[in-house]
């Protein structure tokens, strides 16, 4: 679909919509009657000259804290609709981080759920005047002095009018956002440690909506649950306003997204697309899918033979998508690679599927694989307005730092101008710090991150992350790290702790006894990978790690905290 917009802003795609599809219905929790277009418009106007009336203006930064709902999109579309700056903070965020990205941004006003709440209470020596409720709306104000600021703007059009002013007419009094302006700054956290603001103007973020679209089979008649966090790029740009750029009906859960009120939820929406990361459907595969194949001998054994396989799998795939609704149209994956296994599953169960590869810093989505044409392995072809070039370091392979070029680039790290040189070259090309190749039809193919890369024997580049791919495809191990220790690569693997209880309790294992068959599980799941690795990528031994690893908010393992040279 082609979108149209006078101005690549964020306002100009929301009136568009708010003219086309006024009648439909756009936002709702599951099990709830959502609000239409011409609703939402309504309350985001409504909320936009309560902002001012508190004072906020252009350019002022406005904080968002808060579980997913149809009332955190109204903040967000109402912040930017005047000028604001949105400040998304992931719920996921330790109080401190928390504390420090209202303090670093320099917010001004703050709207925060009461699960949230707790986390700025202690908050000191910030520019907070005004804390709004997510449930509804209700103001708490930390300073007086900013107090009806819309008092004189409104007495002015009453006189001229004789009556009350429309919450549109006096947004009317104020300039609109420009191309330019500062809509974001997302606060990423990253496997490393450290966290950056960064900045997406209206052009990065609107751009980044318009030409995705292109490559986005999606209209009004579709019905999307949403599942990944709002605060996330992927799911503000992808999951909310690539929809409601062309009338999409979006539901919310309430509450954390549990196995059991997702296929709940599911059942009630019966959605056509569902945004997710690659983690949502290698759970079903390894927990749903896989046991049913497996423990069975006879059908173990036809399941090794691919004609059987495929059949098999088609069967499964009809199953699954009765479970997921029966409406479903296709999943759209980001945020990591598929498995191989479980995108060979996705393809013989005949349920349609796209990938795509982005960053915060490309607002984010970058490239995007043809759905029902997504080739095996790669992340799909660049978006329109995208420029995608290789900084090849391996001439055989055609391997390198991937670098990117467009509209929906970032202007930079907020307040971190050394960051931001670091990233952000002279002629507009962003190093993305991935590494990867593009093969002849234009395709991305990801290897892994540049600062993970680890020297083979004879200088070969191994990429850790297809290594932990394939231990992943055990399903014992539900997560993995791979790094080098002592000049030999290892791995730490947390274990599936359900499987895992299946099998000690199916053997009749306890005691003393299930730390020596856990250890001869890895050794024998280590054989088997090393079977499908190249000589100088193999592993030399794998270790029980006994909880899972810590995460960023976005769910990246932090790394750093694993894989120390002394392996501790």
């Amino acid at each position: 679909m082609i979108v149209e917009i006078e101005q690549l802003t964020i306002r100009a795609l929301m009136e568009r919509s708010f003219s086309l599809y006024e009648s439909l219905p756009a936002l709702g929790y599951v099990g709830d009657l959502p609000r239409s277009y011409s609703e939402i418009r309504n309350d985001v106007q409504k909320l936009a000259t309560s902002l001012l009336d508190r004072g906020v203006k252009k350019g002022d930064k406005v904080a968002i804290l808060g579980e997913n709902s149809p009332n955190w999109v109204v903040a967000y579309l109402a912040v930017v609709y005047l000028g604001a700056v949105a400040v998304p903070i992931l719920p996921g965020f330790t109080d401190s981080d928390t504390r420090h990205i209202i303090r670093n941004s320099g917010a001004v006003v703050i709207f925060v759920s009461q699960n949230q709440r707790a986390k700025i209470e202690e908050l000191a020596k910030s520019a907070l005047h005004t804390i709004y409720s997510l449930e509804n709306f209700s103001t708490q104000n930390l300073k007086k002095d900013n107090l009806k600021a819309l008092e004189k703007t409104i007495q002015s059009l009453i006189r001229k009018k004789g009556t009350e002013p429309s919450a549109e007419e006096i947004l009317n009094q104020f300039p609109e956002p420009e191309p330019d302006d500062l809509a974001a700054i997302i606060y990423t956290s990253g496997t490393t440690g450290h966290s950056k603001g960064v900045m997406l103007t209206h052009k990065n973020i609107a751009s980044n909506v318009v030409n995705s679209i292109e490559k986005f089979p999606i209209d009004h008649r579709d019905r999307f649950l949403s599942i990944l966090p709002l605060a996330h790029t992927f799911e503000c740009t992808g999951g909310m306003l690539c929809p409601l750029c062309v009338g999409v009906t979006i539901f919310y859960m309430r509450g954390l997204p549990t196995p059991q009120k997702l296929l709940s939820a599911m059942e009630t929406v019966r959605p056509t697309a569902v945004l997710a990361v690659p983690l949502v459907i290698d759970k079903i595969y390894r927990k749903k899918v896989l046991p049913t194949m497996q423990g069975n001998k006879l059908i173990a054994t036809l399941y090794s033979k691919s004609f059987f396989r495929k059949n098999l799998h088609k069967l499964a795939g009809r199953k699954l998508k009765k479970s997921l609704g029966g409406k479903l149209r296709f999943f759209m994956f980001g945020g990591a690679p598929l498995n191989e296994d479980v995108e060979r599953f996705l393809q013989e169960a005949g349920i349609q599927y796209s990938t795509g590869y982005g960053m915060t810093e490309t607002s984010p989505i970058i490239t995007i694989n043809p759905l029902g044409k997504a080739k095996t392995g790669s992340c799909g072809q660049a978006i329109p307005g995208i420029e995608i070039k290789i900084h090849v370091t391996n001439e055989q392979t055609g391997e390198g730092e991937i670098l990117i070029r467009g509209d929906s680039v970032m202007a930079g790290y907020y307040n971190n101008e050394d960051a931001t040189k670091e990233v952000l070259l002279t002629d507009g090309w962003l190093k993305t710090g991935d590494l990867g190749y593009l093969d002849s039809e234009g395709f991305l193919f990801i290897k892994g991150r540049s600062k993970n890369v680890i020297l083979g024997p004879s200088g070969e580049n191994i990429y850790p992350e297809i290594i932990e791919q394939e231990i992943s495809q055990s399903p014992y191990v539900q997560e993995v790290i791979v790094y080098q220790s002592e000049g030999k690569l290892v791995a730490k693997a947390y274990m599936d702790s359900d499987v895992l209880d299946q099998e000690l309790e199916g053997k009749g294992i306890d005691g003393a006894q299930t730390k020596e068959f856990i250890a001869e599980l890895l050794e024998q799941i280590r054989k088997q990978v090393n079977e499908r690795l190249p000589q100088f990528s193999r592993i030399s031994k794998i270790t029980d790690h006994p909880d899972p690893f810590e995460k960023t908010p976005t769910n990246k393992v932090k790394r750093y905290l694993y894989t120390s040279q002394s392996g501790a």
